[in-house]
């Protein structure tokens, strides 16, 4: 730095401070961020309400008015599921006999969609899922007969369900039977 004019010197130091400004605030963007909107929805106020670690909760109908979620579609069904394994795998168990759309998706604790089965992929078939933690857990049973073994990539995360309807009211008596098909259950 000696041979650098005070001027160029602030201007280094100055270029400096940006670059590791935008490294910080990337980090906290790509990084952070999805970590904590992930915490949020699965130990928030509306989480705890609803009761659904490592069980299955049922939200209320989607309206105009709903703003838990920006933009909610009012043609979809929510069934929920936040989950910890390091108590030992989770049983996800769904049998959502529809002639409409349902799907089940996964994700991470960063927020990362792991895992999607729908109905189309399951063709008429009950749904049985036995979700083990990345490293195994040491006391964990063997799957039950049948349940196909998905490995989470971390030990907490989030069971998001849909099922489609295009009129809530006439439809209700199915699709409220098909959603709460969902079960969560520790193995």
């Amino acid at each position: 730095m000696k041979n650098f004019s005070e001027h160029q010197r602030l201007w280094f130091y100055r270029l400096l401070t940006l670059a590791v400004t935008a490294f910080l605030a990337h980090l906290l963007a790509v990084w952070a961020a999805p970590r904590l909107i992930m915490q949020v929805l699965m130990h928030g106020p509306a989480a705890q309400k609803m009761n659904m670690h490592n069980q299955a909760a049922f939200p209320e109908e989607v309206t105009a008015k709903s703003r838990s979620v920006v933009m909610p579609s009012p043609d979809m069904l929510y069934s929920v599921c936040a989950y910890d394994l390091r108590e030992g795998p989770l049983r996800v168990r769904a049998a959502p006999v529809l002639a409409n759309y349902w799907s089940v998706a996964l994700y991470a604790a960063n927020s990362d969609n792991f895992f999607v089965r729908n109905d189309r992929q399951a063709q008429g078939r009950p749904m049985d899922l036995w979700l083990v933690a990345p490293g195994g857990h040491p006391q964990q049973k063997p799957p039950p007969v049948g349940a196909e073994v998905v490995v989470s990539p971390s030990n907490t995360g989030f069971l998001l369900m849909r099922v489609l309807t295009s009129d809530y009211q006439a439809e209700k008596a199915v699709v409220e039977t098909a959603r709460r098909t969902l079960q969560c259950s520790q193995g």
